[in-house]
C-alpha cells in the first residue's frame, strides 16, 4: 500500500527519532505500539518491549502482545503491575489514569536505568488528545517520549503505516483497560472487573461483535455499547433473553443496550473536562 508524501515525511521523522537509540517501548499489542515496536526493531540500536500484566487487561491481550513480539523476534519483558493495590486508584476518581500511568511508568523507568536504555516510548497518538487523557500528564511529568504526538501523527495515519508494512495487527480494534468501563466514583475491585471481562467475552464469542464495551453504573446497571452496524443483529426476543440470562447470572440487575452505539471515552461525559 502506498502512502502520501506528507505521511512519508512523518515516517522519515519517526525513523530518525528511533535511529541508533536504545529504546524501550511500552507495549500493549495494539496498532499504535506495534508500529513503534516494528520500526524500533528495524532502526534503533536496541529495542526492548515492556508488556504490563494486570487485572485491568485480559489474558488474551497479554498473549496477543507476546505473540506479536515473538513473531517479529523482538525482545520483550513482562512487567507485573497491580494498580488495585493502590487505594487512590481504587477510589476511581477522574484522575485514575494519571495514577495508573505514574505507577506503571515509574517501574519502567527503573528498568530503563538498570539496563542503560536511552528512552522509553509511549504510543499515545495525536487523535487521542481530543478526549480527556489525564494519563498524558503523567507521561510528560516522567519524561516519557511520545513521538506520535510530537510528530503530529494521527490514528488513521498509524493504521495506514501499519498496512504499508503489512503488520499483522493492522486491523485490530482499539481497546482500553477494564477500569474505563466503570463510572467514576464507584470503587474498583477484581470481582467487578472480572464480571465485566466475562460479559464482554460472552458477547464477542457468542455474536462475533468486532467492537463493544460493557459499561457499569451505580445500582447494578450495565450499558452495552455496540457498533450500530452490528447492533441490530441481536434486536430480537431470543437474543435479548439469552443476553439477559447470561449477564444477570453475573450479578447485573439492569441490562441496557445503548442506542447511541460504541464510542471511546463515553464515561467522560460525567465529568467537567
Amino acid at each position: 500500500m502506498g502512502i502520501s508524501e506528507e505521511l512519508k515525511k512523518k515516517l522519515e521523522n519517526l525513523m530518525a527519532f528511533l535511529k541508533q537509540k536504545k529504546v524501550i517501548i511500552a507495549f500493549s499489542g495494539g496498532v499504535d505500539s506495534s508500529l513503534l515496536a516494528y520500526l524500533s526493531h528495524k532502526y534503533a540500536a536496541k529495542t526492548l518491549l515492556l508488556i504490563a500484566s494486570s487485572t485491568l487487561f485480559s489474558e488474551k491481550e497479554l498473549r496477543e502482545a507476546t505473540q506479536f513480539a515473538e513473531n517479529y523476534e523482538i525482545p520483550y519483558l513482562i512487567v507485573e503491575n497491580e494498580p488495585l493495590e493502590d487505594e487512590l486508584f481504587i477510589a476511581n476518581s477522574p484522575n485514575r489514569c494519571y495514577l495508573c500511568k505514574t505507577i506503571l511508568y515509574s517501574e519502567m523507568l527503573n528498568i530503563k536505568e538498570q539496563n542503560d536504555f536511552d528512552v522509553i516510548v509511549d504510543g499515545t497518538n495525536k487523535s487521542e488528545l481530543q478526549d480527556y487523557r489525564p494519563g498524558f500528564k503523567a507521561l510528560k511529568e516522567l519524561g516519557i517520549s511520545i513521538p506520535y504526538v510530537d510528530l503530529n501523527i494521527s490514528k488513521n495515519e498509524i493504521r495506514n503505516l501499519s498496512k504499508h508494512f503489512n503488520l499483522s495487527v493492522q486491523s485490530k480494534p482499539p481497546n482500553a483497560c477494564y477500569a474505563t468501563r466503570i463510572a467514576y466514583g464507584l470503587k474498583l475491585n477484581k470481582d467487578l472487573l472480572n464480571k465485566i471481562r466475562i460479559a464482554e467475552e460472552f458477547l464477542k464469542n457468542e455474536y462475533g461483535f468486532t467492537q463493544l464495551r460493557v459499561r457499569y453504573h451505580q445500582g447494578e446497571l450495565i450499558r452495552i455499547e455496540l457498533l450500530k452496524s452490528e447492533m441490530f443483529s441481536i434486536c430480537n426476543k431470543s437474543d435479548f433473553q439469552k443476553i439477559e440470562e447470561e449477564l444477570r447470572d453475573l450479578g447485573f440487575e439492569y441490562i441496557t443496550l445503548d442506542i447511541e452505539g460504541f464510542r471511546t471515552g463515553s464515561m467522560n461525559r460525567m465529568i467537567n473536562i
